[in-house]
């Protein structure tokens, strides 16, 4: 059975080697940290360079969604762009359970997406909980999400009102 309960930052080992950790730690923390704000503006760009040049992003399928690949910066810009053109929501995401191992790192996120979209006569809302499992590299300009993949546990949809 995989645990997801990140391991403390380490009591042991040099002052130098417990900073560094906790600087790496910070680091991916603001990088989760601008990993909503980003999708939810629509930002493709700002998004995209969230990943190493070769990051990739899944979504495994669930229900009637199919499985879906997205793999290198203008391919994820593209995706987040387009998808927010028509498509607004809000994440909401659990901290992150960081694990950490060098110059790569892990960690596991919940998270909740609430989204609407709207036709001519109606509007569509939307809601998907589940989590992330994200592996990490650090690169020359930084930690960058290597992998990140969504597992959906649930996916509610519905149509609230029409006009």
């Amino acid at each position: 059975m995989q645990t997801f309960l990140a391991p403390p930052v380490p009591a042991t080992g040099s002052l130098e080697e417990r900073l560094g950790a906790v600087e790496d730690t910070l680091a991916i923390l603001r990088l989760e940290g601008a990993y909503a704000p980003s999708w939810d503006a629509g930002d493709g760009p700002a998004w995209a360079e969230l990943f190493c040049e070769d990051g990739v992003f899944e979504v495994v399928a669930v229900g009637d969604a199919p499985a879906l690949t997205i793999r290198g910066h203008s391919e994820l810009s593209r995706f987040c762009t387009e998808f927010t053109a028509h498509t607004t929501g809000i994440h909401l995401l659990s901290p992150p359970s960081i694990t950490l191992d060098g110059d790569t790192a892990s960690a596991r996120v919940h998270f909740e997406f609430r989204s609407g979209s709207r036709s001519e006569s109606q509007t569509l809302h939307a809601h998907v909980a589940g989590h992330y499992t994200v592996e990490y590299r650090r690169t020359a300009d930084g930690w960058r999400i290597g992998r990140r993949r969504e597992q959906a546990v649930r996916r509610d949809r519905g149509f609230f009102y029409s006009y």
